[in-house]
């Protein structure tokens, strides 16, 4: 299996490349024991990535580590392009390094167990949700006329017209209160 990140190839024995795709959802049934579910979108597909790197070969394993410290400017992890098989069949053609790197002494045999994980940049949902529309709230009111400021005494006093509902209440305050103009 062959693993490229930016044309750089990653060398080991017994490499195997896991592919993942989590979907987000949310339980909606309450207290019943209705199976609905709220979908909540696509999480970042990741690869996990497990081989073995002989403890001769450790310069295989120093070029990995420097791969995952890598960053570009303003100190975000650096992004890969990527060439596998199983990152082509998911779909998946930028990476960044993730949830960390790990190697340990094998029990049996002079070499390194490594795994990492690589989670995708960019992706296709990614792309679709920055297209799309914003639908931006540019002001925000309730329903009804606005409070008249302090000394407005009660009435109307830009000349705006009043409804026919607010007509009749004006009528019937001014009848019962003998409020005068």
């Amino acid at each position: 299996m062959t693993l490229l990140l930016d044309g750089e190839q990653i060398l080991g024995k017994k490499m195997k490349v896991t592919a993942n795709l989590r979907i987000e959802a949310d339980d909606m049934s309450g207290q019943t024991s209705n199976t609905d579910k709220g979908h909540k979108g696509f999480k970042p597909k990741t690869l996990a990535v497990t081989l073995m790197i002989p403890f001769v070969d450790k310069e295989q394993l120093r070029t990995l580590m420097r791969l995952a410290e890598s960053t570009a400017s303003g100190g975000q992890l650096k992004k890969y392009r990527i060439v596998n098989d199983t990152a082509a069949a998911f779909g998946i053609r930028e990476v960044e390094f993730s949830d960390g790197v790990s190697a340990r002494e094998d029990d049996s045999l002079a070499a390194w167990l490594v795994q990492f994980t690589l989670s995708e940049k960019l992706s296709n949902p990614e792309r679709v949700e920055s297209r799309r529309t914003s639908n931006g709230v540019a002001t925000q009111s309730a329903p009804g006329q606005a409070v008249a400021g302090a000394g407005a005494g009660g009435t109307n006093g830009q000349g705006e017209e009043l409804t026919g509902f607010e007509a009749t209440l004006k009528k019937l305050d001014t009848f019962l209160g003998g409020a005068t103009k």
